[in-house]
């Protein structure tokens, strides 16, 4: 066991909610990463799956509805979603305010599509979110197909 260091975390913007690492691939030597997500209220990311990462979602504040497959779960504080590879899943937030989740993904190399398409955050406290653009979804949906990612139309 060690502890991880809060002081390394990155941030960043995607589609209106911002993700900060808890703990990457490798420092879990390639088990596994954790994120934390805020997302404001009726914000979540398009229907989508993983051909090759199961995720798991933890409520930490907020309401939150999971579609996946053909069922739906929604939950607040404490609520738990496993979604395995393959299934359509989403997540949003169907509360007046904040939320927050803790989403584990494994194995861990999708955290570099994160990288790859968010726009970094330096200081949460002055951060300016940008206008979600064609462009900016453009790019998301072009580098899906990298990272074993299909996006429903």
């Amino acid at each position: 066991m060690y502890s991880v260091s809060q002081t390394n975390t990155k941030s960043f913007w995607i589609l209106g909610d911002v993700y900060t690492v808890k703990i990457g691939g490798d420092e879990t030597q390639g088990r596994y990463s954790m994120w934390e997500i805020e997302a404001p209220p009726n914000n979540g990311p398009p229907p989508h799956r993983h051909s090759m990462e199961d995720e798991a979602f933890y409520v930490l504040e907020g309401y939150f509805s999971f579609p996946y497959g053909s069922k739906e779960t929604k939950g607040g504080k404490g609520q738990f979603i496993y979604v395995p590879r393959g299934e359509f899943h989403t997540y949003k937030n169907v509360g007046s305010s904040f939320g927050k989740l803790l989403v584990i993904i494994t194995p861990p190399q999708f955290e570099k599509f994160f990288e790859e398409i968010g726009i970094p955050i330096d200081d949460k406290s002055s951060f300016q979110p940008p206008p979600i653009t064609p462009a900016i979804i453009e790019n998301v949906v072009k580098t899906a197909g990298k990272y074993g990612l299909e996006i429903k139309a």
